[in-house]
């Protein structure tokens, strides 16, 4: 197509040279020392003769009398770049003439000057005219993009030029779709246009930019059909610098006769070029628009040149009903499907508005709900009356899948925020160079668990690494054994330390009987518990309970292995802990022969606001140390800490290892979060933040009778909800009504306590005073409305 820099007229006016072929013959020899046979070539503004010579062939271009010399300049250059970026590209050779120039100026026998140049022909069959495959299109895609990768740090002030075929300015076409004689196709072209002037072609400023080919398909693609591969890529008269979507969005614009599956091919393609070149987000989602615009823009063209040059013969004219169909063909899939699906091929996540708060609910879900009970059962938990369907996540924030915001207070999994892009970024690059197991060595599980261990005071900093805090807890469970040569266990009534068979036992909660070699310790509660606030002694009192435990495991024969504590005691409801409880605990049982375990998975990673694990905060010293759930942010790790002296006995006797514990992968993502945490001070924001939302929900107490109690430490809380603060009847059915009425008002929070009324909001590190003052607010409403 014209390579013009101009518009209107100039641009409607193709009027090619038309030399003879003696001409086009003196030319070649005299200026290039090319002879051979001479085979016209069609071209729309040039003229153009192959040449074939001693078993190669070159093309021979007369360029159009207004052609300007920057745009020949731009070609030559950019195919000097490729040549160097990419040598086996296979794209057109410059051929130099006898004095070394790449263009030399001749005067034809019409009087005017003329550029004339020769490039390498590159033989084979056009796409236009091969039989289109997936295998086929995924080459073209991947061509594209290794073209794309070549053209990067390449640009010319000819790039800059105005160009007609300019995909990123089609709307400016808009007022000459009047030269459309159909009807529908005009008020198709008129609306994809309005539409991409509206929402398209503001996107596009924001993307990522460079020289592109911009017209790499149909005839300007050269394939072997047999190999289902590319072999040429031609005519760079379309070069522009625009945005680097285009290319392939460009390329798909062949694709408008009916096809049997449209959208296969299109998925190979997108595949094909995002294997070569990795394709962001916000460019995927353009792909649909961007080919209808295509459509539209060709149709607008042919028109409009047909109408203002009706004395020269029509040019492509056949594609105006073509692309009229193929819009109503695309259009007919929606944009919902095709971005779907070729999400779905690039594995990206599907697609949501993200941040559009004036989204409705999403639609039912129902169907959803049914696939995941099919494949996953029916008893598979989800929180909530009307299950939270989320496709997006950005810090403190989730998304559902109709963009909706809501503010996560609950979910400590991505410990340093949903989607933290310095995470993202580790695991992703770990990924794209290694993923295997600990039998080899390498060197970012040892660079990570040196980083852990200079989190951890006193000789803690020996680590294993298993996949999930049941599995660190198992491991723990059995080091205790292994080193004091006894089987019982401590626990926290109502505890939940995992879901491995061992584990189970350490795990009563939800009223579940006690196993015969488990005892369990009276939760430290001065709200619901038999000692009060105040009471001298507190610790003390409720620490005594942990006597009883290790003489009835004595007389049992069993003894006292360890006992394993929750640091945040979530499960018995958030209590305020009595300062020095765990330290006596651990003392005792030090006594007894045992080993204090301190399971940090819920209050790990800084979320004490004072210390970066919950044992130091209590001021007691733990044998060993069991990671889980914020460790990797979202990616499956867990670690025991202990000490070396500790992991070196049982190593020795016992052995531990784990295919994927401790995988580069993993431990790319737990050393990114122990950055996020250092550079962005979340230790420190985690005690101000926690202590500010506190704060507010107790202001809450003097509004909403509702609440008996309000504690929690560092960036947690637990809200008690009863029937009557001098009863302190639990009101769970009621903490019920407002947890899910919070959700329909886009707040999450948890369900926790032995009694189930007690909200337990334990957000992400990210959470900040703004994001309480919305949780705070939202709860308030929430109770309220009861």
């Amino acid at each position: 197509m014209s390579s013009d820099k101009g518009t209107g007229i100039k641009f409607m006016d193709r009027n090619p040279p038309a030399f003879s072929e003696d001409f086009a013959r003196r030319i070649a020899e005299q200026e290039f020392a090319l002879k051979g046979e001479f085979t016209a070539l069609v071209s729309e503004r040039d003229q153009n003769f192959m040449v074939r010579e001693n078993g190669s062939a070159w093309v021979l271009k007369i360029s159009n009398a207004g052609e300007a010399e920057d745009v020949i300049d731009f070609q030559t250059r950019a195919l000097d770049h490729l040549e160097r970026q990419d040598p086996g590209l296979p794209v057109p050779r410059v051929r130099r003439n006898v004095e070394g120039n790449a263009i030399r100026w001749v005067e034809g026998p019409d009087g005017a000057r003329h550029m004339v140049r020769a490039v390498s022909f590159l033989p084979g069959t056009m796409l236009d005219d091969a039989t289109l495959t997936p295998d086929l299109l995924h080459d073209v895609g991947a061509s594209a993009a290794r073209l794309d990768r070549a053209f990067r740090g390449f640009f010319h002030p000819g790039a800059a030029n105005p160009h007609p075929w300019d995909l990123s300015r089609a709307a400016n076409l808009r007022p000459h779709t009047s030269h459309i004689a159909d009807k529908a196709s005009r008020k198709a072209a008129e609306e994809t246009l309005d539409h991409f002037g509206s929402e398209v072609a503001p996107r596009l400023e924001g993307l990522r930019h460079q020289v592109i080919h911009a017209d790499a398909g149909g005839a300007n693609l050269v394939v072997d059909p047999e190999a289902n591969r590319v072999t040429g890529i031609i005519d760079f008269g379309d070069m522009m610098f625009a945005p680097l979507i285009n290319e392939l969005s460009l390329l798909l614009d062949f694709l408008r006769p009916a096809v049997d599956d449209r959208l296969a091919l299109m998925e190979a393609a997108v595949a094909g070029y995002d294997i070569g070149l990795a394709l962001e987000e916000d460019e995927v989602d353009l792909i649909y628009d961007l080919v209808l615009a295509r459509y539209a823009q060709t149709m607008t063209i042919i028109a409009w040149r047909r109408a203002e040059t009706p004395d020269q013969p029509d040019y492509l004219h056949e594609l105006e009903p073509i692309c009229g169909r193929a819009i109503d063909e695309l259009a007919s899939i929606g944009r919902d499907a095709v971005r779907a699906r070729l999400r779905r091929a690039i594995c990206y996540p599907p697609y949501c508005a993200v941040g559009d708060a004036d989204t409705p609910e999403a639609d039912d879900d129902g169907a959803l709900l049914a696939r995941r009970h099919n494949s996953l059962g029916e008893h598979l938990l989800l929180t909530y009356d009307n299950p939270v369907h989320v496709e997006r996540g950005r810090g403190p924030w989730l998304y559902d899948a109709n963009g909706r915001a809501m503010l996560d207070g609950y979910n400590n999994v991505p410990t340093v925020g949903h989607s933290h892009p310095h995470v993202a970024r580790a695991v992703g690059r770990q990924m794209a160079a290694l993923a295997t197991n600990t039998r080899y060595l390498y060197q970012v599980i040892i660079d990570y668990a040196e980083q852990l261990a200079d989190t951890f005071p006193g000789d803690l900093g020996a680590c294993i690494f298993v996949n999930s805090g049941s599995e660190a807890n198992d491991v723990a469970w059995q080091i205790s054994r292994f080193l004091t040569g006894k089987r019982g266990g401590i626990i926290m009534e109502d505890a939940y330390h995992g879901i491995t068979e061992a584990l189970t036992a350490f795990s009563p909660h939800h009223g579940k009987a006690l196993e015969p070699h488990m005892r369990a310790l009276m939760p430290p509660d001065p709200y619901r518990g038999p000692y009060g606030a105040g009471e001298p002694d507190l610790a003390a009192k409720y620490a005594a309970d942990v006597d009883r435990a290790i003489a009835e495991l004595g007389e049992a024969g069993l003894g006292t292995a360890c006992v394993m504590i929750d640091s945040s005691f979530c499960s018995n409801g958030v209590p305020d802990v009595p300062e020095d409880y765990l330290r006596l605990v651990t003392e005792k049982v030090r006594a007894a022969g045992g080993l204090f375990i301190a399971d940090e998975v819920q209050f790990g990673f800084g979320r004490p606001g004072s210390h970066m694990w919950g044992f130091e905060s209590y001021g007691a010293q733990a044998d060993i140390v069991t990671l889980g759930k914020p460790v990797g942010n979202g990616i499956p790790l867990g670690v025991v800490v202990t000490t070396p002296e500790i992991l070196d006995a049982f190593g020795k006797e016992v052995g531990m290892f784990s295919t994927f514990g401790g995988n580069p992968v993993a431990c790319a993502a737990g050393s990114a979060v122990l950055d996020v945490i250092a550079r962005e001070g979340l230790v420190e924001r985690a005690g101000k933040t926690g202590e500010y939302l506190r704060e507010g929900l107790r202001g809450l107490m003097n509004k909403h009778p509702l609440i008996g109690d309000v504690r929690g430490r560092g960036l947690i809380a637990g809200v008690e909800i009863v029937k009557d603060r001098e009863s302190r009847e639990p009101a769970r059915a009621e903490m019920e009504r407002i947890l899910n009425r919070m959700r329909a008002l886009g707040v999450l929070t948890g369900q926790e306590g032995h009694f189930g009324n007690i909200f337990k909001i334990r957000p992400n590190l990210s959470f900040q005073p703004e994001h309480a003052d919305i949780l705070i607010g939202v709860m308030d409403q929430a109770l309220s409305e009861m």
